[in-house]
């Protein structure tokens, strides 16, 4: 998907989260597992993130988290993209045992798409015979473009079937 950086993964928003956590010690005795999430804000000022508790998990509990009490835990692209303002996420697990709890927890950025950038398509429709010409210029993306992905219509016209791109 998207390649990791030192502390923080990279995340399409469109795309679901899905993690596992597992108890390396001695977890015969684990009373609670519980996921939370925080929002990100960057410090203009500098490197420093400050993360706020996302208040609203009760609310979308098996909706857009599923597993908010077991080691696997899922949040599913809605959360990415009900919160486009948001583009740091973290996702922790904590453990509670009869004397202690410990907690870990995993750091998203979300991924920005390419910008500036065209793409012309000759001919704009055709045949499944048909030779089209692709041509994509000028995008820039922070995170460098590693492929593209192009998407057309196959619909059926005069009884012969037919790509249209847009």
């Amino acid at each position: 998907m998207c390649i990791p950086d030192a502390e923080i993964q990279h995340v399409n928003p469109t795309t679901q989260v899905a993690l596992y956590s597992i108890c390396d010690e001695i977890c015969t005795n684990i009373q609670n597992i519980k996921w939370n999430i925080y929002r990100g804000q960057l410090n203009l000022s500098s490197t420093f993130i400050k993360w706020n508790l996302f208040d609203q998990m009760n609310l979308y509990e098996n909706l857009w988290f599923f597993g908010r009490h077991n080691s696997n835990f899922t949040a599913i692209n809605e959360l990415f993209l009900t919160n486009k303002e948001i583009i740091y996420w973290r996702f922790e697990v904590v453990y509670t045992f009869p004397s202690e709890t410990s907690t870990s927890a995993l750091d998203f950025i979300i991924n920005q798409p390419p910008r500036n950038g065209s793409c012309d398509i000759n001919p704009q429709s055709g045949t499944t015979t048909t030779l089209f010409r692709v041509k994509c210029l000028h995008w820039y993306d922070n995170d460098d473009i590693r492929d593209y992905s192009l998407y057309g219509l196959l619909k059926f016209i005069n009884n012969k079937r037919s790509f249209l791109f847009h």
